[in-house]
């Protein structure tokens, strides 16, 4: 009789547990098996006197990527006439060389990437069935670059996730607190959002002819976040946001005094470029806010309005809120106020 009882338990926190995430939907009859081509691998391991006359096969195996990538790399277009020189330039030079021995001994292989970015595509592809899943790469930039994305495209530069005591970054001018986030973890969420903001463009708030300012911006961003919070239902916040996790707690316990700060200090309507960059662009911590806040602070207020607006409109689907660009009806809707 215990023992059934015990069991009896156990069903009811799983299933409560399954009904706490709601963003887990079923996603088990999407077929879908995404496969990475490894650009650096097929690149590097040409013999270096043989680049010019494998361009047309790289060409014919990656497409627009290669012109991305030559964009990316400052080498041009393949039909530039410097282009084959300075593919083999890039190819042959010495810290590239050290830098792709580096990325595979990080990524021997990306079985496990894969299965991620399955998961979270199987999950877009049952909010949007009617889209394509992109074909994914690897690469190697120089770092230039983190995540390339276009039309069909989603490429992964590795060199950028080689961990954040990686030996190149301090001696590139990046910075710890950007550096931290350049790692294994992050990659799923970093796709995932830049795929998202090159589906869903800013355009401001068109039904109150607002084009610009901090709420639009915030409030567009937290829908951004949300949309990866979808294709990563199990999410770690503070990984999402790029925060420590301390820095995630220190949010949690100065939400009230973050929200008053913009409030009374009227930044919600400002539309001033210069304040907007500050409030919600990258850096080690939000301009306005104490130097323990997060970059991004704000940012993160937008994602608990967003939130907070579908927890009162229980009924509005992703594809409605990525659509939706009242700002201040979503702001009006979520009854938010953490005072």
């Amino acid at each position: 009789m215990q023992k059934s009882i015990l069991y009896i338990l156990i069903g009811i926190l799983v299933l409560s547990g399954c009904r706490n995430n709601s963003l887990k939907v079923p996603i088990s009859k999407i077929d879908l098996a995404i496969s990475i081509q490894r650009f650096e691998q097929d690149l590097f391991e040409l013999d270096p006197s043989n680049i010019p006359d494998e361009i047309p096969r790289l060409e014919e195996k990656y497409g627009e990527f290669l012109s991305l990538f030559g964009y990316v790399t400052n080498i041009g277009k393949p039909g530039d006439p410097t282009f084959p020189e300075l593919l083999t330039s890039f190819a042959t030079d010495r810290l590239n060389n050290e830098v792709l021995k580096a990325t595979q001994e990080s990524y021997p292989e990306v079985t496990s990437i894969e299965k991620e970015l399955t998961t979270s595509f199987k999950y877009y592809l049952n909010y949007y069935p009617e889209r394509n899943v992109p074909n994914i790469y690897t690469f190697i930039s120089g770092f230039n670059s983190s995540i390339i994305i276009d039309k069909d495209i989603l490429a992964i530069g590795l060199d950028r996730y080689l961990g954040a005591d990686c030996k190149y970054y301090p001696q590139l001018g990046i910075s710890n607190y950007q550096s931290r986030n350049m790692i294994r973890e992050k990659i799923p969420y970093d796709c995932m959002y830049a795929w998202a903001s090159t589906e869903f463009n800013f355009e401001g708030d068109k039904k109150n002819e607002v084009a610009d300012n901090v709420l639009n911006n915030i409030l567009f961003e937290g829908k951004l976040f949300y949309f990866v919070n979808a294709m990563i239902p199990d999410a770690n916040e503070a990984m999402m946001f790029g925060f420590t996790d301390e820095q995630l707690e220190w949010c949690n316990e100065n939400e009230s005094h973050m929200w008053t700060y913009l409030v009374e200090n009227q930044l919600l309507y400002n539309t001033e470029r210069f304040t907007i960059r500050k409030l919600i662009g990258d850096s080690p911590f939000t301009s306005f806010f104490p130097k323990e806040s997060p970059g991004k602070a704000a940012v993160w207020l937008g994602y608990k309005i967003i939130k907070n607006y579908l927890s009162e409109k229980s009924d509005a689907t992703l594809q409605e809120l990525m659509n939706n660009t009242d700002y201040q009806e979503i702001l009006r809707v979520s009854k938010y106020d953490p005072r």
